[in-house]
């Protein structure tokens, strides 16, 4: 753990002096710190409920719910680059661009910059240590109820500050729970794909009964349900008050290209997983039921790409796509060295002879 917690470390200064070299490393940063945040923290959740259930299926991916969520502290640190650049990222620190605009202003208190560092150091840290506690053997079903009180109310605040607020003109309630229903889809994703990666490879990772596989794609289906119910809701309530700084807000992802992009979160990130999810066969044969988890995963991204890059200064660009691959195998690498040598998946006793 020690020398995962000082890669961290060392890999978070570099990060922080390439920003300060390309001002378009550091938009790729945030991207990909983003991504791969949003993955933590949706193991977290399911984690959460697998302490509050008496769940077949928590037991079967524990090992790995558990090391994607012991990521959580390290991905904290990795807010350093930020932290150090806010002006290269955010509008808001120039003062004069926003006392430009009376709604701009009016938020001016809240877009502060020593106030929005201290919110990110509450939250962050708060995430950590609920992380570290539910990641420990044993059920605590009363710090999971509590932790998923304490997560939908500052992952709020989070999707707000750290996405939202690239357009400070945009206002609304749903946001985050928007982003924190998408980062449950992309966790629970990122642990069937494990699963199905390691299942029966070694004695560490026996085979999955096809009971539990089903058990993991219906989780699945109802995370992806969640959200889009979610995103669809925020947009007919966008659509429907058709107010002029929401709607300034969606104009720009709804047209050309960007336009594209929106009808292909509908149509991959939405419809075809659904239609796919149905089919109970999809379920329960876990390589199938991972390359539905592998293209919401890239949907994932595609979808964060689509909420990001609009609301910035600069254009998508290579690096858009490259910190984040690399970024996400060193979280990748970090999973395996905070699994350990112990079981990768865990089979419960009445399943064995179904394998």
């Amino acid at each position: 753990m020690i020398l995962v917690l000082g890669a961290t470390l060392v890999l978070a200064a570099l990060a922080a002096a390439a920003g300060w070299v390309s001002p378009a490393f550091l938009h790729a940063w945030l991207l990909a710190w983003l991504m791969w945040l949003g993955v933590a923290l949706g193991a977290f959740v399911f984690l959460c409920l697998r302490h509050l259930m008496r769940s077949r299926w928590g037991v079967v991916v524990y090992p790995l719910l558990s090391a994607m969520t012991r990521t959580i502290p390290l991905l904290a640190l990795l807010f350093l680059p930020i932290a150090l650049d806010l002006d290269v990222l955010y509008p808001w620190t120039d003062r004069a661009w926003l006392y430009a605009a009376p709604l701009r202003a009016a938020k001016a208190a809240y877009l502060d910059t020593g106030f929005f560092l201290a919110r990110a150091i509450v939250i962050l840290v708060a995430w950590s240590l609920l992380a570290v506690r539910l990641a420990r053997p044993g059920r605590r079903p009363g710090l999971a109820a509590l932790a998923l009180v304490v997560f939908s109310i500052t992952v709020t605040v989070a999707a707000v500050d750290w996405v939202l607020s690239l357009d400070p003109d945009m206002s609304t309630s749903a946001f985050g729970l928007a982003v924190a229903t998408g980062d449950a889809v992309a966790g629970w994703s990122a642990v069937i794909l494990a699963a199905a990666l390691v299942q029966g490879r070694s004695a560490r990772a026996p085979l999955i009964a096809r009971e539990r596989v089903q058990q993991l794609g219906t989780l699945l289906f109802a995370a992806l349900m969640l959200w889009g119910y979610i995103a669809f809701t925020q947009y007919l309530l966008v659509w429907g008050a058709d107010l002029p700084r929401e709607v300034g807000w969606f104009l720009p992802r709804l047209r050309g290209e960007w336009g594209m992009v929106a009808w292909s979160l509908v149509g991959l990130h939405f419809a075809v997983p659904f239609l796919l999810l149905l089919q109970r066969p999809i379920k329960r044969d876990l390589a199938r039921l991972a390359a539905v988890a592998a293209l919401l995963l890239v949907m994932h991204y595609v979808e964060l790409v689509w909420l990001v890059v609009p609301s910035r200064a600069a254009p998508l660009g290579w690096l858009d796509l490259a910190v984040p691959l690399g970024l996400g195998a060193l979280w990748g690498l970090a999973c395996v060295r905070l699994l350990g040598r112990g079981p990768l998946l865990a089979v419960p006793e009445e399943d064995i002879d179904h394998v």
